[in-house]
């Protein structure tokens, strides 16, 4: 198998694991910050969106995430103030639709694109992707843990289809319960 195909599927992962782990939420859910230090969820969920139009963007895509740079790049710092970030739905859409974007352009591409040389600190395009894709799934087992939370978890709607309460769960647990939910 080639990889094109391969990366395709790791990020189409992805991009449909993030909206199935959020919809439960409520919208101020998306504001709390663990342990009163830690990254909230929008921050977290931005941060991802920024990425995913980065991977658009070195597929030659138009990401039209610029006005996201501010808030949500690498080296910024989450705001106290909910209104100055677009609305977790709205977040949850453009993901989506750069889902869709990386997708397309992945897999109209021709497989030399991955041997291209690359900016930043990689040699080719492939290894730049690669790491771009670490980099998602990393962020995407911060919202995993972040879902579970207890003072995340209880704001979440009443009508939810997750684990009794009573059960005991480890990390790995619940990452791994999440990523099946995703196929179900």
């Amino acid at each position: 198998m080639q990889a094109i195909p391969i990366l395709a599927e790791l990020f189409r992962f992805n991009g449909a694991y993030i909206p199935k782990m959020l919809k439960e939420f409520l919208p101020e859910s998306f504001f709390v910050k663990p342990e009163n230090r830690g990254n909230p969820m929008i921050w977290l969920l931005g941060h991802v969106v920024v990425n995913r139009g980065e991977i658009v963007e070195m597929l030659g895509g138009d990401p039209q995430t610029a006005d996201l740079g501010d808030l949500f790049a690498r080296g910024t710092f989450p705001e106290n103030d909910p209104s100055k970030y677009p609305k977790p739905l709205e977040l949850i859409r453009r993901y989506a639709r750069l889902v869709a974007l990386t997708e397309h352009l992945l897999l109209n591409s021709d497989p030399a694109i991955l041997d291209q040389k690359s900016r930043g600190q990689f040699e080719t395009l492939g290894q730049n992707l690669a790491y771009s894709y670490m980099h998602e799934t990393h962020h995407i087992g911060q919202i995993t843990y972040l879902t579970n939370l207890p003072s995340i978890k209880s704001l979440k709607k009443k009508a939810t289809t997750f684990r009794k309460p009573d059960k005991k769960d480890s990390t790995t647990k619940i990452i791994l319960e999440g990523i099946k939910s995703v196929f179900t």
